[in-house]
């Protein structure tokens, strides 16, 4: 099933590294169906890896859970995907701005600039939680 003609396509997958690339590749084909470009479609890939290793390793430290993708159509051609978890009440978002402000210094191990590159690949990011879960909203425009 395709995220065309308005509709949602939604999936849940076992928050677990192994179905990373069957996670990815769910994404990658409602973005076909939706007929985004296919650099446009790199970006998702490679800011939605990010996000969903982030999730699969952080959100459920100590017990196995769940991800929920949705796939449907932005307003302005594009793609909206929301990646929801059941994981410990995580704002990546909050992060961004630390991070943007820190400058790593010479020598320095860099970390935890996952957020920072998810936030320059998409057009759109948002993050609220919501009935013990975490949903962030990835949007893509084709143009």
């Amino acid at each position: 099933m395709s995220a065309i003609a308005g509709k949602t396509v939604m999936k849940t997958f076992p928050a677990e590294l192994e179905e990373l690339y069957a996670m990815l590749g769910f994404v990658k084909e409602q973005a076909r169906a939706l007929s985004m470009h296919p650099s446009h479609i790199i970006k998702i890939e490679l800011a939605l890896e990010e996000a969903l290793v982030n999730v699969m390793t952080y959100g459920y430290p100590h017990q196995k859970g769940t991800l929920e993708i949705s796939c449907s159509p932005a307003q302005k051609l594009g793609i909206k995907i929301v990646v929801k978890d059941h994981g410990i009440p995580y704002n990546p978002l909050a992060q961004a701005n630390k991070i943007m402000a820190a400058l790593p210094q010479e020598g320095q191990i860099l970390g935890g600039y996952g957020i920072y590159f998810i936030l320059k690949i998409m057009d759109e990011t948002e993050y609220h939680r919501e009935d013990e879960c975490n949903f962030l909203t990835l949007i893509k425009y084709n143009s």
